[in-house]
């Protein structure tokens, strides 16, 4: 900024508040009850999360197959990378004992 008396030049932005940056800004008044009570709140809704994330990964049902005997043919074709453009369609039929809850 220029001194008293000299001439501003044409870059010069006005001198207001708005354009000097000397407006107020809000400033948030951090008291013991607004702090713990947004504190709580946070924990609460994480722990529910949790909860429902825990409550929902307990009911997945987890079925083991074993085909590695029944689809050897194509591991022993891949053993060779010259073989990567052949096809190998290995498939294993089974049954479930128990229905599977949507």
């Amino acid at each position: 900024l220029p001194q008293e008396g000299e001439a501003c030049p044409s870059r010069c932005p006005d001198n207001s508040a708005f354009k000097q940056q000397r407006l107020p800004a809000w400033k948030p008044q951090l008291t013991i009850a607004a702090v713990l009570s947004t504190f709580f709140l946070t924990g609460m809704f994480c722990l529910s999360v949790g909860v429902c994330l825990i409550l929902s990964a307990n009911s997945v049902r987890d079925f083991q197959i074993d085909y590695s005997d029944k689809c050897s043919d194509c591991s022993k074709l891949r053993e060779n990378s010259s073989n990567w453009n052949k096809e190998c369609h290995c498939s294993v039929n089974f049954t479930l004992n128990e229905d599977i809850l949507v």
